[in-house]
């Protein structure tokens, strides 16, 4: 059993060895309750199903608990702080969340002519929405924020 965690362990992180893995930062998932879960829980006896564009790894366990037996390892594993769910692409979403029991990297699945690649969502990262005024936008506001209102003049007085 442990062989195959740390097999599993260094699969996830992309590296040759436990050490290498440990080295490159992965001593910090320990830290991350929800990556070590999955690295040493659902990880060994997991069978990858694919890989999707932006290189997050679906694994399926088929005699795990159904709802638990679905899970995915985000692309960049060692980057344990970025991990973001945003980055899971519609399709796959569905068949993470037992909407779909087809696997998208065997499916034909047809997708609507308006639709985008899916990216990651760009919260705290210096690409992110920053609107007028906000402490961090760059174009700072360079305006009145309030107007001072003045009556108009009285019809018949000079």
């Amino acid at each position: 059993m442990a062989s195959a965690i740390t097999k599993y362990f260094s699969q996830a992180l992309g590296k040759q060895t436990v050490q290498e893995a440990l080295k490159a930062g992965g001593w910090k998932i320990v830290l991350d309750g929800n990556l070590a879960e999955t690295l040493i829980e659902h990880g060994p006896g997991g069978q990858l199903i694919g890989v999707d564009s932006n290189g997050n790894k679906y694994y399926e366990k088929k005699d795990a608990q159904v709802g638990r037996n679905r899970w995915v390892v985000y692309a960049g594993g060692q980057d344990w702080i970025n991990q973001n769910s945003s980055t899971v692409p519609p399709e796959w979403h569905g068949w993470l969340h037992f909407i779909s029991d087809e696997n998208p990297a065997n499916a034909d699945i047809p997708k609507p002519m308006y639709a985008l690649a899916a990216e990651s969502h760009p919260t705290m990262t210096p690409g992110r929405y920053m609107p007028k005024g906000s402490w961090e936008n760059p174009h700072r506001r360079s305006w009145k924020k309030v107007e001072a209102w003045t009556p108009p003049p009285a019809k018949g007085t000079h």
